[in-house]
């Protein structure tokens, strides 16, 4: 169930270069906030069965939630790379508005600890959970905050998957 291609840090620093330059991109060509979605899968291996699921499930609850009212999703894009799977959405609708839709999915959906909604602004830059008054995001294993035990790598990877297996395994 974990079994995928193991990457570099090089290959992931990489990576999110690659994708914020395609956001700063998509924001000058449709003058609309960008959504990017990627899954929160530790350790080396990002592309498995298991994230590919997780991320198709997190890209369905996005899709859905983006259908309600008036949000026009004016591009849409997936990326199946090895260094994870990616989704980026242009959206007409107000970034703090698009922003909010994409926290109630996080703290929602039964597997939204697991799936990464970024919403880039007009200005290009990154909204962040802080700016929209809610707390930074717990780990997974303890109260602490996540960016802070994964920086420490207070717990280990075969840890952190053990739980991310079993909220998979309890949603399906």
């Amino acid at each position: 169930m974990t079994e995928g291609i193991e990457i570099t840090l090089e290959q992931l620093l990489d990576s999110r270069e690659a994708r914020a330059a395609r956001q700063k991109k998509l924001v000058e060509i449709f003058e609309a906030p960008i959504v990017s979605f990627t899954v929160n899968m530790p350790g080396a291996c990002k592309r498995m069965p298991m994230s590919c699921r997780v991320f198709e499930t997190g890209f369905a609850a996005l899709l859905e939630k983006l259908s309600e009212g008036k949000r026009k999703i004016v591009f849409k894009e997936t990326y199946l790379l090895d260094t994870g799977y990616e989704a980026l959405l242009a959206v007409k609708l107000d970034e703090r508005i698009l922003k909010e839709c994409m926290l109630e999915i996080e703290d929602a959906h039964p597997m939204g600890r697991l799936f990464d909604f970024d919403v880039i602004g007009l200005d290009g830059c990154n909204i962040s959970r802080e700016m929209m008054g809610y707390p930074k995001r717990k780990c997974l294993l303890c109260e602490d905050e996540a960016h802070a035990c994964g920086r420490s790598r207070k717990h280990s990877i075969d840890a952190l998957m053990e739980k991310i297996k079993a909220i998979a395994k309890a949603y399906y």
